[in-house]
């Protein structure tokens, strides 16, 4: 039973290797901390992981399997829209299966039903494992320093590249551009939820079920900001 966490659990021994690498029966107490364990066993050997399907029972609501999977598992579905991109995008995945799946059993524990550890391509240096999409964060100090340079009206581009020389380079900053895009996104979206463009919006969206004919519209800045709302009925 995984009792401890991830950080507990895998610990590092002298060689350099990762004790306590995923096997059939590893048991977690919810889906969660068994893909939290996956990533924490990733960062440490040196891939990224990313989920790559969910079950649920519909009845009850509960994750019954889930699949987790290195980040270059498996290709990519080809994509019908293709010849209308003008730039697609790179194929990073190299087809490989290293993957672990989690199965909810009668207690409501998980266990590990499936695994496949190798990979078919070169793992990523300790340096610069940060870099890799599932072990990217934005610190709360970090986090706080982009909320000020926000409040003082700089451009997150500004921000991202003052950030990244304070650092030493972006290499060394632990999260990319589109990271603190999602991040100021995000931030946004909850004040406009609270915050007077919230009610407003609340306001036109009751209105609109009430009077169906009713149409209203909102334009937003570079930065997902609103800037007009258009409304009529």
């Amino acid at each position: 039973m995984c009792e401890n966490s991830p950080e507990e659990v895998l610990q590092s021994n002298s060689q350099g290797t990762v004790d306590y690498e995923p096997k059939l029966g590893l048991e977690f107490d919810s889906d969660k901390d068994a893909l939290n364990y996956y990533n924490e066993y990733a960062r440490r050997v040196g891939f990224s992981v990313r989920k790559e399907y969910i079950n649920t029972n519909k009845e009850l609501g509960y994750v019954t399997s889930r699949k987790i999977t290195c980040f270059k598992e498996g290709f990519r579905r080809d994509d019908k829209r293709k010849d209308q991109v003008k730039k697609l995008r790179r194929e990073t995945r190299t087809g490989y299966q290293a993957h672990i799946i989690v199965t909810r059993h009668s207690m409501g524990k998980y266990h590990i039903t499936k695994v496949k550890l190798e990979h078919n391509h070169a793992l990523v240096s300790p340096t610069m494992i940060h870099m890799l999409p599932s072990h990217r964060r934005i610190n709360e100090v970090q986090a706080h320093e982009i909320d000020l340079a926000e409040d003082v009206g700089l451009f997150s581009k500004t921000t991202f590249d003052f950030m990244s020389l304070q650092d030493g380079g972006r290499v060394n900053l632990g999260y990319t551009k589109l990271n603190q895009k999602n991040y100021l996104r995000t931030k946004r979206q909850k004040a406009m939820r609270r915050g007077e463009a919230g009610v407003l919006l609340e306001y036109f969206e009751k209105k609109r079920i009430e009077d169906p004919s009713l149409f209203f519209a909102v334009q937003l800045d570079v930065d997902d900001m609103i800037t007009n709302i258009f409304w009529t009925d």
